[in-house]
């Protein structure tokens, strides 16, 4: 049976996370004429268990890395968005997003500078 949020149905598969008839109706969305053959639905099924697998163990391992016992959003959003770039809706990001400077060496700045400065000079002799 299919749960009321979700498309998880245990008399399918009980180890899988996702059912063949919710793959079914996200490809319906897709094109209402389209049927997949079972080998491909049960290939999506099993990249979709991994996908959810993967993503579940690498926030565990950043929620025990900011030394809590408990798995929160940020901890799945963090991952989402930095490794696959996927966005949450209904979450905010700018809270962990960090801003990253860019550290240009000195000696590409003054060597930008002198082609800066070359220019102008050459352009004020024309």
């Amino acid at each position: 049976m299919t749960s009321p949020g979700g498309g998880l149905d245990m008399t399918e598969n009980p180890s899988s996370l996702i059912s063949k008839r919710k793959i079914q109706e996200m490809v319906a969305q897709i094109d209402p004429s389209e049927r997949l053959e079972p080998e491909v639905e049960d290939i999506l099924l099993e990249l979709a268990d991994e996908f959810i697998e993967s993503v579940t163990q690498f926030a565990c391992r950043l929620a025990t890395h900011r030394k809590s016992s408990t798995l929160e959003v940020k901890d799945v959003q963090l991952h989402l968005e930095r490794n696959w770039n996927i966005r949450i809706p209904g979450f905010a990001s700018e809270e962990i997003r960090s801003v990253r400077k860019s550290m240009v060496p000195s000696s590409h700045t003054q060597k930008l500078t002198a082609v800066n400065n070359a220019k102008a000079a050459i352009s004020t002799t024309k």
